[in-house]
């Protein structure tokens, strides 16, 4: 292992027990707040806030984090996201008050961790950068699928406070590495490596601000697809293991986007990543389409395997690009408004999700979500014909 890659394994350790930690807890947090409060039935508005707290901190912090990023030496900021980050995990793992529970996954966001390991994986000389952003696409997928099969497991057996200590220790220990580790040669910028195409990089220019609004969109999507297949499940395929069976399709569809994100990331590194979003989010938003139409189990959990295949092209296409378009010297407030948008997609979809629901049944659910996916595809599949024919027309 050259020392290069060393740091490059530990930022994707870092990745994976910073999702894991959030994962972990999305299936059983419920149960969860019920020990905290002394197996006293929880009120959905608890429930509801401990789930969005971190998305709530995050959508706040990531432009502020994005900008101190450019201003500062990447390894200070993440040195400090990290420290908050580990409080974070102590606070959820041992405070016994649900306020004070809810407070500590508030600040997991605040810490702006996803917003700098994100800026690390976008802007390291490591290996090639869309490879980069592939390689920490499979760690959020692997959390993603371990985090609630763990934190289902944990809840009954060893307790959640055990587990999410240990990640935190876990954490520590990659801390202090990545301290000796990280330094500046590491961290420089890869310059024109993707031969992108010429824009006006002397500010952050619409075609930015198109992209945040995509990839709003294909979050908005994904967040309303959680909430809508599991309502569309129980009332078009209703069984007494209708809770499992969506659970073993979710992870199925993370499976895939595991498979893939590796794949997607080599095609980026080819200058392709503006083309590798539009095409998931339009197979995304046919592979759920397909769904209404299928008349068997085996055929849905396909489709949802399909399906995250193409979802591992999207949130590593949009860091491309929107790094791709930035100055330099703005990077990281582009990249921190990029995560801001994202988490105001995840937190819009699942109320869109069930409105439709509510007012037009289980299937409008599915055609939500895939209007929003391919909606998305052609918002930037437009932005790639506008700067094809500006790149046209300064060369003439």
């Amino acid at each position: 292992m050259t020392s290069l890659t060393k740091p490059l394994y530990l930022l994707l350790t870092t990745q994976f027990l910073v999702t894991f930690s959030l994962m972990v807890l999305i299936p059983v947090l419920p149960l969860y707040l019920e020990q905290l409060g002394q197996q006293q039935t929880v009120s959905g508005f608890y429930s509801a806030m401990a789930l969005s707290a971190p998305a709530v901190g995050g959508l706040l912090s990531a432009p502020v984090v994005g900008m101190l990023g450019d201003r500062y030496r990447y390894k200070h900021i993440f040195v400090a996201a990290l420290v908050l980050f580990v409080l974070s995990l102590l606070g959820m793992a041992w405070f016994e008050s649900i306020t004070l529970f809810i407070g500590a996954r508030f600040l997991l966001g605040i810490s702006g961790i996803g917003v700098v390991l994100t800026l690390f994986f976008s802007r390291a000389n490591i290996a090639p950068q869309g490879q980069q952003l592939g390689m920490q696409q499979q760690a959020i997928s692997l959390a993603c699928l371990l985090g609630p099969l763990v934190g289902g497991y944990s809840l009954q057996t060893i307790g959640m406070n055990t587990v999410l200590t240990v990640t935190a220790g876990v954490t520590v220990s990659c801390l202090l590495a990545l301290m000796w580790l990280l330094d500046k040669d590491v961290l420089q910028p890869q310059g024109s490596e993707l031969g992108q195409l010429a824009t006006d990089k002397s500010k952050l220019s619409s075609q930015i601000w198109g992209w945040l609004v995509a990839g709003a969109l294909s979050q908005a999507g994904a967040f309303a697809l959680v909430v809508g297949f599991a309502l569309y499940m129980t009332q078009k395929w209703p069984s007494p293991n209708v809770a499992s069976q969506i659970g073993v399709i979710h992870a199925l569809a993370w499976c895939g986007t595991f498979a893939l994100a590796g794949f997607w990331g080599r095609r980026n590194s080819r200058g392709l990543g503006a083309q590798s979003f539009a095409f998931g989010a339009l197979g995304c938003g046919l592979s759920v389409m397909l769904i209404d139409f299928v008349s068997s189990l085996w055929f849905i959990a396909i489709l949802r395997i399909i399906q995250g295949g193409f979802f591992a092209t999207q949130s590593q296409s949009l860091f491309l690009q929107i790094s791709i378009l930035s100055p330099d010297d703005q990077q990281g407030q582009a990249l921190g408004y990029a995560k801001s948008a994202q988490v105001s997609g995840q937190l819009l979809g699942p109320f869109a999700a069930a409105f439709c629901f509510a007012h037009f049944g289980a299937s409008s659910v599915l055609w939500l979500t895939a209007g929003l996916f391919i909606a998305a595809a052609i918002l930037v599949s437009f932005l790639l014909s506008v700067q094809q024919v500006n790149f046209k027309v300064k060369t003439q």
